[in-house]
């Protein structure tokens, strides 16, 4: 067996951690997203093409679009995941632009009509400033009349997370992953351990979500430019709370919003709520 060689990571998605993100997060519904999205794209009557997915890791929701024939470009600012999303579109044959970048000071000439960031991505910007310029940065990559759509955890979700430790044990692996609760700062922060059990490495990484009051984030997208700004309880059509555990955002560009449709709406909420119940997401 090879040495185990102890390399001790501070920062979080390393190549270590990217090898095995798809096995470790096997079950996540990522078309259930995908088919949450297309509610809300023709909901807001957008025409979408190209496609903007921001904190992309893997490209599992990338995939997704690109198989469907949107143009999409992934952006992340690891390259282990990075490196894993290539390789995984090379062998779908599917050709989607994946670019190294941090999202609070990427610049991309092209527009885009859509721009998403899903699962609690923008929670690792762990300060309001930043955030902001994240919200700059994609306003100024859609083009007149496209929409950004988020998901964030709300900080009752975070605070809500039961500290404890769970090991994870994949076929050429074993993860400890640790959850750490820090409501005096409002973090949730995750420690991974990882041993490569084909290679003998031993990785560590730590990770730190952060979360933000509805309020806030609508303050500051309004700030970046977005006019109109809908917030929703995840997979619903329902307005969202800060109680609420995952929310979703729907920023829109030089849009008007369309016009109050309850009886779509009701429609809306009563199919959901049945995807929601079925998929365990209630």
């Amino acid at each position: 067996m090879k040495r185990e060689v102890g390399k001790m990571e501070s920062r979080s998605y390393t190549g270590s951690f990217a090898s095995i993100y798809d096995d470790v997060m096997g079950t996540v519904p990522y078309k259930f997203w995908y088919d949450y999205l297309q509610e809300i794209i023709k909901y807001y009557q957008l025409e979408v093409s190209k496609v903007l997915d921001l904190a992309c890791g893997t490209g599992n929701m990338s995939l997704i679009f690109a198989r469907d024939n949107y143009q999409v470009t992934g952006v992340d600012l690891s390259n282990g995941m990075l490196e894993v999303a290539r390789e995984k579109a090379k062998e779908a044959r599917l050709k989607i632009n994946f670019i190294e970048a941090d999202l609070c000071s990427f610049q991309l000439e092209e527009k885009y009509d859509l721009a998403i960031s899903l699962f609690d991505s923008l929670n690792y910007i762990l300060n309001l400033e930043d955030l902001k310029k994240v919200f700059q940065n994609v306003y100024y990559s859609l083009r007149d009349g496209g929409i950004f759509i988020f998901d964030v955890n709300t900080i009752s979700r975070l605070m809500s997370i039961e500290p404890g430790t769970t090991i994870l044990n994949g076929e050429d692996y074993t993860c400890i992953w640790e959850d750490i609760v820090n409501k005096e700062k409002k973090l949730w922060q995750v420690r991974l351990k990882i041993y490569h059990k084909d290679t003998g490495e031993y990785h560590e990484e730590f990770h730190q979500e952060t979360g933000y009051k509805i309020a806030e984030l609508r303050e500051a997208l309004q700030e970046a430019g977005f006019q109109d700004v809908d917030i929703y309880n995840a997979y619903t059509f329902t307005a969202a709370s800060d109680n609420d555990n995952r929310v979703y955002f729907v920023a829109l560009k030089n849009r008007t919003r369309p016009a109050e449709r309850p009886v779509l709406r009701l429609v809306k909420n009563l199919k959901w709520g049945v995807k929601r119940f079925i998929n365990g997401l209630y």
